[in-house]
C-alpha cells in the first residue's frame, strides 16, 4: 500500500482503552512506508503519539509503544480472576501509584501520583528529539487550561515539547494531579476535545494539489445500543463524553470544499476569471480554502464498559490490541 505524502495520525484518549491504539499501530507501522507528517494525541493518545513520534534511541516507534504496554500491564495475580480488571485501583507501578499522605486528605485534589509514568517515558522517549522543533514528524498534544477553561494545543514545530506537555494531556481529574506549565495549570485535554482533528487540519499542507489523508483512531464509538440498566447508562455517558464530536465540523468542511472548487473553477476559466479584481473574491481567495482531506476512521466494535479505561489486565490489553489491529486492517483494505 502506498501511503500519501501528506498524512496525519490522530489518537483519542481513554486510559487503558489505549491498547486499541497499540493494535492500530501494529497494523499501520507494519508497513515500512507509513510515516505520517503529524502525529497528534490526547491523554493516553498523547502517550501513544510521543512513543511513536519520538522513540528512544535504538527503538523503532512500534517497539517503544510495545514496551510501554508491557510495562503498564497489571496482572493482578493475587486477586480472583473476576476482580483482576480492578487491580489497577491499587496502583500501576509503571504508570501511577496511590498517594500515601493520608493526613492531608482534606486538601487533596487528586488520588494517584504519576511520577512512575514520567520515569517510564524517560526510558522510552528521546527527550532531546522531543524538545527539537525541527524533529520529524510533527507532534501535537493538547491539554485543558484550568484558568481559562479552554483547550490548549502544544505543537512541536512551535513550542518545543517536554514530558510536562505529555503528562498534562493525560492529567485526568480526580485521578491524576494537574500539571503546571509556564505558570499555568492543565488538566486532561480530553475533557474539552478528545479528537484534535481540527488542530491537525490547520497544520497539514494546504496546497490544493496535494493529497492529504488523516487516520483517526477512535476509542469511543459514537453509536451504541440504548442502555437497559444503570451500568449501561454509565457506560453510555462515558462514551458520549469522550466520543468523536467532529461530525459537524466535517459537514462544515464539506461546505468549504464547495467554495474551494468554485475558486478553482473560476481560476481555470479559458477566458480568464471575471471576478479576479472583485474584493469579495479576493477575500475568499486569501482565506486559502483547500479540499477536505480523506478521513480514515478506525472505530472499536463495541462501546467501552464503565471501568474499561482502568482495566490494565493482560486479557483486556490483548483483546483491545487485537481489536485495534483487526479494525485498522479493515479500514486500510476499504481505502485500497
Amino acid at each position: 500500500m502506498a501511503f500519501p505524502a501528506r498524512s496525519a495520525l490522530v489518537l483519542q484518549g481513554g486510559g487503558a482503552l489505549g491498547a486499541y491504539e497499540l493494535g492500530a499501530a501494529r497494523a499501520l507501522y507494519g508497513h515500512d512506508n507509513f510515516a505520517p507528517d503529524v502525529v497528534a494525541g490526547v491523554s493516553i493518545g498523547a502517550i501513544t503519539a510521543v512513543l511513536l513520534a519520538r522513540p528512544a534511541p535504538g527503538l523503532k516507534p512500534l517497539q517503544a509503544l510495545e514496551a510501554f504496554w508491557k510495562k503498564v500491564t497489571v496482572p493482578g495475580l493475587l486477586l480472583p480472576p473476576a476482580l483482576r480488571q480492578y487491580a489497577s485501583l491499587l496502583g500501576n507501578p509503571h504508570f501511577f501509584v496511590p498517594r500515601l499522605d493520608y493526613l492531608s486528605w482534606p486538601t487533596w485534589t487528586y488520588l494517584y501520583d504519576t511520577a512512575p509514568l514520567r520515569a517510564t517515558l524517560e526510558e522510552l522517549v528521546d527527550l532531546t528529539a522531543l524538545a527539537d522543533r525541527e524533529a520529524a514528524p510533527g507532534l501535537l498534544v493538547s491539554a485543558t487550561n484550568l484558568d481559562e477553561g479552554q483547550i490548549k494545543y502544544f505543537y512541536s514545530r512551535k513550542d518545543g515539547l517536554t514530558l510536562d506537555h505529555i503528562v498534562a494531556s493525560g492529567s485526568l481529574p480526580p485521578s491524576f494531579p494537574m500539571t503546571v506549565i509556564d505558570g499555568k495549570s492543565y488538566w486532561d485535554g480530553g475533557l474539552f476535545d478528545n479528537t484534535p482533528l481540527g488542530a491537525v487540519l490547520d497544520r497539514l499542507d494546504n496546497a490544493s494539489d496535494v493529497e492529504r489523508t488523516i487516520y483517526v483512531v477512535n476509542l469511543f464509538p459514537n453509536k451504541a445500543p440504548i442502555p437497559r440498566n444503570l451500568q449501561e447508562v454509565e457506560a453510555r455517558l462515558t462514551n458520549l463524553q469522550f466520543a468523536n464530536k467532529t461530525a459537524q465540523d466535517l459537514k462544515l468542511l464539506h461546505r468549504i470544499n464547495k467554495v474551494a472548487r468554485l475558486l478553482q473553477a473560476l481560476q481555470g476559466l479559458p477566458e480568464g476569471n471575471p471576478l479576479e479584481n472583485d474584493p469579495a473574491y479576493q477575500d475568499l481567495r486569501n482565506e486559502g480554502y483547500v479540499y477536505l482531506p480523506h478521513i480514515v476512521s478506525i472505530d472499536p466494535p463495541d462501546a467501552a464498559d464503565p471501568f474499561g479505561y482502568g482495566d490494565f489486565s493482560p486479557e483486556a490489553i490483548a483483546m483491545r490490541a487485537d481489536q485495534g489491529y483487526t479494525s485498522t486492517m479493515k479500514a486500510l483494505a476499504a481505502v485500497g
